[in-house]
């Protein structure tokens, strides 16, 4: 069953005006069964209530990236772009910016224009991209620090990127690879194809390991007014990373 929570807001990625967000409540029950011990509302970044926008259907973290991306993504010169496990709304958008070398990549999605693995990229030369979007892929790979450290060879000195996962309350962190049991993977990780369930400093500690500079921006970045009329949950980070020049 799909419910709709009404606000008089704008998406920013199609920018329709909108007064019904559009949610499933379907993780929400699976997570109540699953025995999972944290609600929707512990999640750093997800507003439930707000979540989907019901033109174009971008999710609170696209709309949060594209917060991102019109105030320090401005049309200046040609950026090489990558976005892993592509958000269809946000593509569209990336896509048409002339300013913008955009492909796409992810291992198991189909009409992608790169088939890769994440944690070996062979295919890209190092420094191949000036910006990436890795969003919500980490917590599916093996080993999320090849991961980071392919994200990190492929990025070129001097660029950014968007690195986000789900993150549940500090001393959350749990992971286990070897865990096939979907209903263990929901109790544990909190979604049944997930190997790890984040908190914050252990993204992070992560992050900065494979060699990455990090910058958490919230609603003191962007915003308190922002985040309501874009539908971004208050308590809201968004995780840029940076390759030293």
């Amino acid at each position: 069953m799909r419910l709709f929570f009404r606000g008089p807001d704008q998406c920013n990625v199609c920018g329709s005006r909108v007064r019904l967000w559009r949610f499933s409540w379907r993780n929400r029950r699976q997570l109540t069964k699953s025995g999972f011990p944290y609600s929707l509302d512990d999640f750093e970044t997800l507003n439930h209530r707000r979540y989907i926008c019901p033109v174009c259907f971008a999710s609170d973290r696209d709309r949060l990236y594209k917060l991102y991306i019109d105030r320090f993504l401005q049309p200046d010169g040609i950026r090489r772009v990558l976005e892993f496990a592509p958000s269809a709304p946000l593509s569209a958008y990336l896509r048409g910016r002339a300013d913008l070398q955009y492909r796409t990549a992810d291992l198991m999605m189909a009409g992608v224009d790169d088939v890769v693995d994440l944690t070996d990229m062979p295919i890209y030369a190092d420094g191949a991209f000036d910006f990436f979007i890795c969003s919500h892929v980490l917590e599916h790979v093996t080993d999320d620090g090849r991961a980071l450290s392919e994200l990190y060879r492929i990025l070129a000195p001097g660029g950014d990127g968007i690195i986000m996962t789900p993150v549940a309350p500090e001393g959350s962190f749990d992971e286990d690879p070897t865990v096939t049991d979907e209903r263990q993977r929901w109790r544990r990780f909190g979604q049944g194809d997930h190997l790890r369930l984040y908190d914050r400093s252990t993204l992070c500690s992560r992050i900065r390991k494979s060699g990455f500079q990090i910058t958490l921006l919230g609603s003191d970045t962007f915003g308190e007014d922002t985040f309501a009329r874009h539908g971004v949950a208050l308590k809201s980070i968004l995780y840029v990373v940076h390759k030293p020049a």
